[in-house]
C-alpha cells in the first residue's frame, strides 16, 4: 500500500480544520487574511508534493494503490488509486488549488489601508469596507473552509480505487461547491445559482449511484480494476443501455453538457478564486474524468460514440456561439468553458488513439489556461471595480503585469502558436479529420471543429482588446494588484508558454500518454512537438484563425446580431417547471399539514394501526395467569412502578396547570427508569434519568417563551370541545394503544428466549475492546459508525431548533441578535429567575456547573468500565448549564460562561469523533476499530479502569457534541424577546430599591406593574 496517497488526502483535511478553527475562533480576527491565504495554501503544497514523489513510479508503468476495510460484510473498502490518468488530475486539483488559496488571501483582503481582517467578499460591490459577524470574527476563513472540503472532495474523487469511494466523494465535490457558489448568500443571484447547480448535479448524482451499482453488480466488484478488467461482459449484458444511459447522465450534468449547460454560467456568482478552481480544473472536470475512466469498460460501442459524440458537439458550438455574445468577462469565460468540456466528453466518444491524446492535451491545457484567466477576472474587478466590457478599456496601461499574463493566457485559449493550446486545437482537429471517423458525419466534425475554434479565438480576441486594450469606456480607476495576486495566475500562463517555447519535456510527455493509455485502454504515443508538418489539421487551424480574427475585426456589428440560444437550447425551462411542480405539491401537501398536532398524531396512529391489523400478522399468545405460583422478587414493586408511569403519563394530559403537567411527564419517565434498574438495564436507565431531567429542565424554559394567553387557548382547544369530538380522540387513543399492546405482546411471546448476540458481546467485548462494559463497547467500538451517526443526528436537531425558533422570532418581530445582551438598557428576561432570586437558589447554581463538569469527566474516563458514556456526561453537564440559564438567566450565563459557545463544541466534538476514527483507521485499517495509545505508548500510571484509547477520545467527542447541541437548544430557547426587556428592566428596578431597604417583600407586588405580575405568574405556572 502507497501511503502518499493517504498523505495528500490528509494534508488538505487538515487545511481545511484548520480553516475551521480559524471560522469559528477569535484566531480568524487576529491573523490577516492575505496571511492565512499563504499559511492554508501550505496545505495543498504538500498535497502537490507527496503526488509528485510518486511520480516515478506512475511514469514507469506502475500502478499504485491504498485499501482498508470499509464494511467488510459487503465487500466495499476505502480504496485509492493512482496511474497515470488520475497522477494528471490530482496534480491539477493539489497544485492548481494551492496557488487559488494564495491568491484568495489578497483577494479578499481589505482595500485602502483598511487593518481589518475579514469580512470583505471581494466583489466589486462590497469589498472596500470589511464586515465582522458576532458568530464568524472573520467570514473569508470561511471560504477557505469551503474550498479546502472541496479540494479534499475533488482530490477523492480523481483518487478513488472504487466506484463507492468515487461516489462519495462525487457527492462531497456537489455539497461544498454549492457553499462556494452561494458564498455571497444574501445575493438572490448566489442562492439560485447554487441551489440551480445542486438540484441538477445532485440529480445527476442520483442516476449516477444506480448506474454504479449496476455496474459493479455485473462486474462482481466495487473495484475499478475489476470493472475495467469486466469489460466485455457489461458490454454485453442486456441491461448495458440502461448502465451506461444512468452513468453517463450523471457525468454529463456534472459537466454541464447540453442540454443540461445551463447551470455552469448560472454559478458564476461564486467568488473569482472559487470560479477558477471549480469551473477551470476540477469539478466540471468530474464527469469527464468518470467517462475517461470508464471508456476501456463501457466504451468501443456505436451508443457510446454516438451519444458522447453528438452531446460533446451541440455543447462544444453551443458553448462557443453563446459565449461570444457576453459582456461580463465571467459569463463569457464560463460558455468558453462549456464549449472546451463539450470538446472533452466529444473526444471521449471517438475510439482512436489521436483522440485520447487531444483528450489529455486538451484537459491540461484547459486547466492552465482557464485557471488563469478566472484568476485575472477577479484581480480585473477587484482593481478597476467591474469587469463589464462595456465598461472596460484601456487599463492596460495601468495594469501592465495583469496584461502581460492576460494576454499570454488568452493566446492560448485561441489556440495560437506558440502556446500549449495550440497544441490542443491541432489535436482536435486531427482527431476531427481521421479516417476512423464514420462518414455521416465526417464532414461535420470538422466544420464543427473549424466553427468552435473561431468563436473561441474572437471570445479571446474580446478579452484583450475589448477589456485590457482599446479606449477606456467609463471613468475607472484601475491599479495593478500585489505582486502574489497576479503571479497566481502567471504561473500557468507561462507553463502553458514554456511547453510550447522549450524543448519538448519528456516527463510531462510521458504522463500524458500514461493518462491517454488509462482512459483508451491500450498504449498511446503523446509528443508535445508544436510542428507537425504541413496538413489538413494545420490548414483547418488556419482558416479557423483566418475566420476567428474576421469575426473579432467585425465584433461591433456581428455581436448585436448573435441571439441568446442559451435559454432556447437548454433545459432550463424544464428546469423551471420542476420547481413549479415541486412548489405546487407544498402546497397540496400544507393543506393536509395544517399545522394541527392533533391530526397528524390521528392519522400516524391510524395508519400504523391499520397497517399493523391488516398484513402485520398479529397474533396474540395465551395469556398466563397474572396471579400463579411465585413471583419474582420485587414484583410488588414493578406493578406499583407500573400503575405510577400510567397514572403519571394520564395526569400530564389531563392537568390543566403546564408546570404541573411537566413535572407529571417527568414523574413517568424517572419511574421507567427505576423500572429499568430492577430489570437491571443500568446504563439505560442512567440514560433515562439524565434525559428525563434535561427534558424537565428545557420544558420550563420552554414555558418562559409562550404567553399565558397561548396556553390557555392551546386548553381550551384541547379539552372544551364537542361530545363527538370527544368520543373520537377516545376511541383513536384506545385503539391505538391496543394495537401497541398487541404489537408489544407479540414480540415478547415470539421473540427467541436465548439471545443470539448477546453470548458473542459477553464472549470478545473485554478481549476486543478492553471494556468491562458491554453496553459501551457495543455502542462505542462494535457500533461506533452508527453511534457517530447518531450524534451528527443530535447536532443537526440542535440546528434544526435554532433555527426555527430563531425564524419564528423574526416573523414575530422579536429581537435577534447573536452577541451577549449586555446593554442595561435592553436587559434580558431571566426565565423563572428574576432579580430577587434568594442567594441560596443562586449559591446551589454556583455549585452543580463544576459538580456536574467533575461528573462528566467521570464518566468521559471510566465509560468503557463502568455504567455511563460520553452521551450521559454531556447530559449532565448540559444539565449544570441548563441551571445557569434557569437561574441568572441568558444575559447573566452568556457573560460569567463566554466559553459557552455551542459551535465550537459541536465542531470539535465532531472533528475528534472523525479524527479517533481516521487514526485506527491508518493504525489498524479499519475505522473505528479500538486502539489503545495507552499501551502503545507505554503510559502505565493511568488508575484502574481508565483507558487512553480510541474509545476514550470518542466518548469525549459525544461528550462535547451532546454539550454543544443541548446548549444551543438552550441558548435558543433562553435568548430573550423584545416584550421582555421591558419586564426585565422593571425587575430589575424592583431588585435595586429592596437592596437599599427602600421597599420590603410584601410591598414588591404592589411597586410591578400588572404585566410584570402577569409574566411572573404565568412562568411560575
Amino acid at each position: 500500500m502507497n501511503d502518499a496517497l493517504v498523505i495528500s488526502l490528509v494534508a488538505c483535511a487538515v487545511g481545511a480544520s484548520v480553516a475551521g478553527v480559524f471560522t469559528a475562533s477569535v484566531l480568524g480576527q487576529r491573523i490577516p487574511t492575505r496571511v492565512m491565504g499563504w499559511l492554508l495554501a501550505i496545505a495543498p503544497a504538500i498535497a502537490f508534493v507527496a503526488l509528485l514523489a510518486q511520480s516515478p513510479a506512475v511514469l514507469a508503468g506502475q500502478t499504485l494503490s491504498w485499501s482498508v476495510a470499509w464494511i467488510p460484510s459487503l465487500g466495499l473498502h476505502f480504496s485509492l488509486l493512482l496511474d497515470g490518468l488520475s497522477l494528471l488530475f490530482a496534480l491539477l486539483v493539489s497544485g492548481i488549488g494551492a496557488l487559488v488559496v494564495m491568491y484568495a488571501g489578497y483577494y479578499f483582503a481589505p482595500k485602502h489601508g483598511d487593518e481589518k481582517s475579514g469580512g470583505g467578499d471581494g466583489e466589486s460591490d462590497s469589498r472596500t469596507t470589511p464586515t465582522l459577524h458576532s458568530r464568524f470574527p472573520n467570514t473569508d476563513a470561511r471560504f477557505f473552509f469551503y474550498i479546502l472540503l472541496f479540494m479534499t472532495s475533488m482530490l477523492g474523487l480523481v483518487l478513488a480505487g472504487d466506484v463507492i469511494t468515487l461516489f462519495v466523494f462525487w457527492e462531497g465535490t456537489s455539497i461544498t461547491s454549492f457553499l462556494l457558489v452561494a458564498y455571497k448568500s444574501k445575493e438572490e443571484d448566489a442562492r439560485k445559482g447554487a441551489f440551480r447547480a445542486l438540484f441538477i448535479t445532485g440529480g445527476g448524482g442520483v442516476a449516477l449511484l444506480a448506474g454504479l451499482v449496476f455496474a459493479s453488480s455485473i462486474a462482481g466488484s466495487t473495484g475499478f480494476a475489476d470493472i475495467l478488467r469486466q469489460g466485455d461482459a457489461l458490454r454485453a449484458n442486456a441491461l448495458y443501455p440502461v448502465m451506461f444511459g444512468l452513468i453517463a447522465l450523471g457525468a454529463l450534468t456534472k459537466s454541464a453538457q447540453a442540454p443540461a449547460h445551463f447551470w455552469l454560467p448560472g454559478a458564476m456568482s461564486a467568488p473569482a478564486p472559487a470560479s477558477a478552481y471549480l469551473h477551470s480544473a476540477t469539478m466540471v472536470k468530474a464527469g469527464v474524468y468518470l467517462l475517461a475512466r470508464l471508456h476501456p469498460a463501457l466504451g468501443l460501442t456505436d451508443l457510446w460514440f454516438w451519444v458522447l459524440s453528438l452531446v460533446g458537439l451541440a455543447t462544444m458550438l453551443i458553448g462557443a456561439y453563446v459565449g461570444f455574445k457576453q459582456n461580463d468577462l465571467k459569463a463569457l469565460l464560463a460558455y468558453s468553458t462549456v464549449s472546451q468540456l463539450g470538446i472533452l466528453v466529444m473526444l471521449i466518444g471517438q475510439d482512436t488513439e489521436i483522440a485520447f491524446k487531444a483528450l489529455v492535451v486538451s484537459i491540461l491545457a484547459h486547466a492552465l489556461y482557464k485557471s488563469a484567466l478566472f484568476l485575472i477576472t477577479g484581480i480585473v474587478d477587484h482593481e478597476a471595480g467591474t469587469r463589464d466590457l462595456r465598461q472596460l478599456g484601456g487599463i492596460w496601461r495601468a495594469m501592465p503585469a495583469t496584461f502581460a499574463v492576460a494576454a499570454v493566457a488568452a493566446l492560448s485559449m485561441a489556440g495560437l502558436p506558440p502556446l500549449f493550446g495550440f497544441l490542443a486545437k491541432e489535436t482536435l482537429l486531427a482527431t476531427a479529420t481521421h479516417p476512423n471517423v464514420p462518414a455521416i458525419v465526417d464532414v461535420i466534425f470538422p466544420a464543427a471543429a473549424v466553427v468552435a475554434g473561431a468563436l473561441i479565438l474572437a471570445q479571446a480576441g474580446l478579452i484583450v482588446l475589448d477589456a485590457f486594450w482599446g479606449k477606456p469606456k467609463a471613468a475607472l480607476h484601475p491599479h495593478e494588484a500585489p505582486i502574489p495576486m497576479w503571479v497566481a495566475p502567471a504561473v500557468p500562463a507561462v507553463i502553458s508558454l514554456a511547453i510550447g517555447v522549450l524543448p519538448e519535456p519528456e516527463a510531462l510527455a510521458t504522463l500524458l500518454a500514461r493518462a491517454a493509455a488509462a482512459s483508451y485502454g491500450a498504449p498511446v504515443k503523446v509528443s508535445l512537438a508544436l510542428w507537425t508538418g504541413i496538413n489538413i489539421p494545420l490548414a483547418l487551424s488556419a482558416v479557423a484563425v483566418t475566420i476567428g480574427a474576421a469575426i473579432l475585426a467585425l465584433r461591433g456589428r456581428l455581436r448585436p446580431l448573435f441571439t441568446n440560444l442559451s435559454g432556447a437550447l437548454s433545459l432550463e425551462p424544464l428546469y423551471a417547471g420542476a420547481l413549479r411542480t415541486i412548489d405546487g405539491l407544498a402546497w397540496l401537501v400544507t393543506r393536509v399539514q395544517n399545522g394541527k398536532l392533533r391530526l397528524y398524531l390521528a392519522i400516524m396512529l391510524i395508519s400504523a394501526g391499520l397497517m399493523m391489523v391488516t398484513i402485520g400478522r398479529l397474533s396474540l399468545p395465551t395469556l398466563p395467569p397474572l396471579v400463579a405460583g411465585p413471583q419474582p422478587a420485587l414484583a410488588a414493586l414493578r406493578v406499583f412502578l407500573l400503575l405510577v408511569i400510567g397514572i403519571a403519563a394520564l395526569a400530564s394530559v389531563l392537568l390543566r396547570r403546564d408546570l404541573f403537567a411537566i413535572f407529571a411527564l417527568a414523574a413517568s419517565g424517572l419511574s421507567i427508569a427505576v423500572l429499568m434498574i430492577l430489570e437491571p438495564a443500568p446504563d439505560i436507565a442512567l440514560v433515562q434519568v439524565v434525559v428525563e431531567t434535561l427534558t424537565l429542565v428545557v420544558l420550563v424554559l420552554v414555558l418562559t417563551r409562550l404567553p399565558r394567553e397561548q396556553r390557555e387557548r392551546a386548553f381550551e382547544f384541547t379539552f372544551r370541545q364537542t361530545r363527538p369530538s370527544l368520543v373520537r380522540d377516545l376511541l383513536i387513543a384506545l385503539g391505538s394503544g391496543a394495537v401497541m399492546f398487541a404489537i408489544v405482546l407479540t414480540a415478547l411471546g415470539t421473540r427467541p428466549r436465548e439471545s443470539q448476540m448477546t453470548p458473542f458481546y459477553e464472549q470478545n467485548a473485554k478481549p476486543l475492546t478492553s471494556a468491562n462494559d458491554i453496553v459501551g463497547a457495543i455502542v462505542i467500538d462494535f457500533r461506533g459508525f452508527d453511534t457517530f451517526v447518531e450524534i451528527v443526528v443530535f447536532a443537526a436537531a440542535g440546528l434544526a431548533i435554532y433555527t426555527l425558533l430563531r425564524y419564528a422570532s423574526r416573523k414575530a418581530g422579536d429581537r435577534d441578535d447573536d452577541a451577549p445582551a449586555l446593554d442595561k438598557s435592553m436587559l434580558p428576561f431571566r426565565g423563572i429567575a428574576s432579580p430577587i432570586t434568594s442567594p441560596f437558589v443562586r449559591a446551589l447554581a454556583l455549585l452543580l456547573l463544576p459538580f456536574t463538569m467533575l461528573l462528566a469527566v467521570t464518566h468521559v474516563l471510566y465509560g468503557h468500565d463502568q455504567p455511563g458514556d460520553g452521551f450521559t456526561a454531556g447530559v449532565i453537564l448540559s444539565l449544570g448549564m441548563a441551571t445557569w440559564y434557569v437561574v441568572f438567566g441568558y444575559a447573566e450565563t452568556k457573560r460569567r460562561l463566554p466559553w459557552l459557545t455551542p459551535g465550537g463544541f459541536i465542531g470539535s466534538g465532531l472533528l475528534l469523533a472523525i479524527g479517533s476514527a481516521t487514526a485506527a483507521a491508518l493504525i489498524n485499517g479499519s475505522f473505528f476499530s479500538p486502539v489503545d495509545f495507552g499501551k502503545l505508548l507505554g503510559i502505565g500510571f493511568l488508575p484502574q479502569g481508565v483507558y487512553f484509547s480510541t474509545a476514550t477520545l470518542f466518548e469525549l467527542a459525544i461528550c462535547l457534541t451532546v454539550t454543544g447541541s443541548a446548549v444551543l437548544m438552550l441558548d435558543t430557547l433562553g435568548h430573550p424577546k423584545d416584550s421582555d426587556a421591558e419586564t426585565a428592566r422593571q425587575m430589575d428596578e424592583i431588585a435595586v430599591l429592596r437592596q437599599r431597604g427602600e421597599v420590603t417583600l410584601d410591598e414588591t407586588a404592589e411597586i410591578q406593574e400588572p404585566e410584570v405580575r402577569g409574566q411572573k405568574s404565568e412562568v411560575r405556572d
